[in-house]
């Protein structure tokens, strides 16, 4: 013999949602783990400086990639006449 009571019909209902609720907070919760698991300690972009080391190299302004490749030969001394009369504003083609 059962019994059925007040509120009786809602109780197989209220189990199940509460079993569901249940299991989705542990799948986040492995979820999250793995995640945080496996994630890297530094981003991948630039690495963290170390003390004692110099900072890294200024770019190099187009002056200076100018007499760089003159002194390497790799452009005349009118070339270079001309791109510098250029670059600074002075100089026409």
């Amino acid at each position: 013999m059962s019994v059925v009571g007040p509120g009786m019909f809602f109780g197989p209902i209220f189990f199940l949602f509460g079993f569901l609720v249940v299991v989705a907070v542990v799948i986040a919760v492995i979820v999250f783990a793995v995640h945080a698991s496996t994630r890297t300690a530094y981003p991948a972009c630039t690495p963290p400086m170390q003390m004692g080391t110099a900072p890294p190299p200024a770019r190099e302004t187009p002056l200076e990639i100018l007499a760089r490749r003159f002194a390497s030969g790799e452009i005349t001394a009118e070339e270079y006449q001309r791109a510098r009369d250029l670059l600074e504003g002075g100089g026409k083609i």
